[in-house]
């Protein structure tokens, strides 16, 4: 019999980020902070790039607010925003919330089940979303779980089966009963050893070692008769020496000192302009806090890339690490974004209510959670027990019990 090849064309559309525009990406993804360092390298390395005269160098510095650089918890909720899996808000932001110092969960599953009153096959795809997250072993039980993870993650399957069958055997260094066990070799029961200690016990380790750092604002916000006025807090001034690009454009080193000027600025032009759109469409959004200090109005990613017309994920990037300056204070941007309940009423109206009916509780007999779950209707606000328990550990108020005044 005969054999016939034929050939069957298909086409598949794909998109690919070139390097231009990985580079553009990474330059909106900064703060202000992170881009003032490097423009002061840049001034100081590359011939090319120049601070107009009118520019005044004390602007850099106006304002050097110290604060905490961004959390764990931050990155977490960047990169919860940022997937397209379908989650319950209120699990996975109870989880996130939870979390230690260490990145660590601080429950056991049977309590947050109980607690959020969910099945174990809710709570563990909730729970593996987190677990998806960077860095590779946050949301871990205990450094033996978020070593499991690590070497999950990193496909090393033998070495993360016989973590989880042998724990014991393996922490003991039994060699022996391992290697007999599972029919290996000295070089492969090594080899076990040499992937675990290739993962990190605790990979949340340097976000609790941060130190204190710059916070510089990205936009300036202010109000003039009644009218919300936005700028860019540090409008940088430069100019490229077109001269002396003209002496030297034969130098292949110095051709390359000037690309890298003129790529610089045309993507810093970029980023400044797309913080700019998207704090806009925020304070469009939240305009009656600027003007009245009234509660946040419920606000999402989506709901700014719907504005904007951007992707979701651009927000994402243009929103992490920016701030905001408004009456000579600095926030973060991101704290325009509020969530909503599951009646659509906005969380900063409920813990600003919560806030106001703990203050004036009676305090030998303080509101429990689900007494202020009640009152709240009267505020024509509508949340369950759960919600108003999950927003107090948010603002870090104390259970009914604890606040109790003899």
């Amino acid at each position: 019999m005969k054999q016939k090849m034929t050939i069957n064309p298909t086409y598949k559309q794909t998109f690919q980020l070139n390097l231009k525009m990985q580079k553009s990406l990474d330059v909106l993804k900064l703060g202000g902070a992170d881009i003032h360092q490097i423009i002061q390298s840049l001034i100081q390395s590359n011939p090319f790039l120049e601070l107009k005269e009118n520019y005044q160098e004390t602007d850099f510095n106006h304002l050097e607010n110290i604060a905490q650089t961004h959390t764990l918890k931050d990155d977490l909720y960047v990169q919860l925003s940022a997937i397209k899996q379908d989650y319950n808000e209120m699990i996975i932001a109870y989880l996130i919330e939870s979390l230690d110092q260490r990145g660590f969960l601080n429950l056991s599953a049977e309590q947050y089940m109980s607690d959020l009153q969910i099945d174990r096959s809710t709570f563990e795809k909730h729970l593996h979303i987190l677990q998806s997250f960077e860095p590779i072993g946050v949301g871990a039980f205990d450094s033996y779980d978020s070593i499991c993870i690590q070497l999950k993650h990193k496909h090393l399957d033998k070495s993360y089966k016989i973590l989880r069958k042998s724990k014991e055997l393996v922490l003991s260094k039994n060699n022996k009963k391992i290697a007999s066990k599972y029919h290996m070799t000295k070089k492969e029961v090594n080899k076990i050893y040499e992937d675990i200690r290739s993962c990190n016990p605790f990979p949340c380790e340097n976000y609790a070692n941060e130190s204190e750092s710059i916070i510089i604002p990205d936009v300036d916000i202010s109000v003039h008769n009644n009218n919300i006025i936005i700028q860019p807090y540090n409008d940088y001034s430069f100019s490229l020496n077109e001269k002396l690009y003209e002496a030297v454009k034969d130098n292949p080193d110095m051709k390359e000192y000037f690309q890298e000027a003129h790529f610089f600025l045309d993507n810093l032009s970029k980023r400044n302009q797309t913080v700019m759109l998207v704090a806009n469409a925020l304070v469009n959004i939240q305009k009656g806090y600027f003007l009245y200090n009234d509660e946040l109005t419920s606000c999402t990613l989506e709901d700014v890339a719907e504005k904007c017309h951007y992707h979701i994920s651009t927000i994402s990037r243009t929103i992490n690490a920016k701030y905001y300056m408004f009456h000579n204070e600095v926030y973060p941007l991101k704290n325009l974004l509020v969530s909503k309940s599951s009646t659509g009423d906005s969380s900063d109206a409920i813990k600003k209510a919560m806030q106001l009916l703990i203050e004036n509780e009676d305090k030998s007999h303080p509101l429990s959670d689900q007494e202020i779950a009640d009152a709240l209707v009267d505020f024509d606000l509508h949340c369950s027990r759960r919600v108003i328990n999950k927003y107090r550990k948010i603002m870090h108020i104390p259970a009914s019990s604890q606040r109790k005044h003899k």
